[in-house]
């Protein structure tokens, strides 16, 4: 068994120096300097927490990185109340609170190996580079596959993107959680409807593999979920959908995504939505806001 090497001096490089990961997750690269160094990674955190000073600067000594590079690649760093001109420069920088594994052939081609955690936003369901499904359902590198050849899986993504530009990313994210959940529902009460019922066929077959995976399913709902999205984003559907009178919207929906079906009674998750959190505000911002003066 490899001997463990002592917990790290405080100001002092560690013999193997590990780059972060963008946007990588605080305990993922506190994983992977352990790993390099063969330490223990609950010696690492006793460490931070027992110190009083903000982690950016132990990680920064014991990787020999500058603090305002640790901060642009892992912007949650800025939470363990760093100094106010490093927070500055996260100004804009979306706030990511999902976590999922990073694109595993990009995190080996960054030297990073194959497993590294990451935070994300809800348009981030396919690696523009390698075309791997890394949206929702992914629990590890297994669960990713390629969706290159299913232009029904990335046509929606790119207009995912473009509903972003259009809307704005707090508007959209709002929709697309609401859009999630209501097709989740729709798909545990009937299997859902013939267009996702058919990817996910095309799917199956293809990667047998990944059968009856969540990610499978998630892949497979995700052109209906960015079709509800695109109305509920929408100020304009907006208006019209707003009760008591949403049934221009309800055939809408019934046209592009129900086959047929015009979603009805209390028990639907649609018409649920649109009753009780079609107004609800969401008050917390997409972006980071300017560090306030102390």
């Amino acid at each position: 068994m490899t001997k463990r090497q002592q917990d790290p001096a405080r100001g002092r490089p560690l013999p193997i120096l590990v780059r972060p990961y963008m946007d990588e997750t605080t305990r993922s690269y506190i994983r992977r300097i352990s790993a390099a160094n063969v330490l223990r990674q609950s010696g690492l955190l006793k460490i931070l927490w027992r110190e009083r000073r903000p982690w950016v600067y132990n990680l920064s000594e014991w990787t020999e990185t500058e603090p305002e590079i640790l901060m642009l690649a892992m912007p949650q760093l800025a939470g363990i109340h760093p100094e106010p001109e490093l927070r500055q420069k996260l100004t804009g920088r979306p706030v990511r609170k999902i976590h999922t594994p990073a694109c595993h052939r990009c995190a080996l081609a960054h030297g990073a190996g194959s497993y590294v955690e990451i935070y994300t936003t809800h348009e981030r369901v396919i690696c523009p580079k390698h075309s791997l499904w890394i949206g929702e359902g992914v629990a590890g590198i297994a669960d990713q596959f390629s969706v290159r050849d299913w232009p029904q899986i990335t046509m929606p993504w790119h207009h995912h993107k473009n509903l972003i530009t259009r809307h704005g990313h707090r508007q959209v994210r709002v929709g697309f959680e609401a859009a999630d959940a209501i097709n989740w529902r729709w798909h545990e009460q009937f299997l859902h409807f013939s267009a996702a019922a058919g990817i996910y066929d095309g799917l199956a077959a293809a990667l047998p593999r990944q059968a009856n995976t969540q990610a499978l399913v998630a892949a497979a709902l995700y052109p209906s979920v960015i079709m509800l999205t695109a109305a509920i984003a929408s100020p304009f559907w907006r208006r019209i959908a707003y009760p008591p009178h949403p049934e221009v919207f309800l055939e809408r929906v019934s046209h592009e995504i129900t086959d047929g079906w015009k979603p009805q009674g209390a028990s639907d998750p649609l018409r649920q939505w649109l009753e009780t959190s079609w107004a609800s505000g969401q008050p917390v911002s997409d972006t980071k806001l300017r560090p306030r003066s102390r």
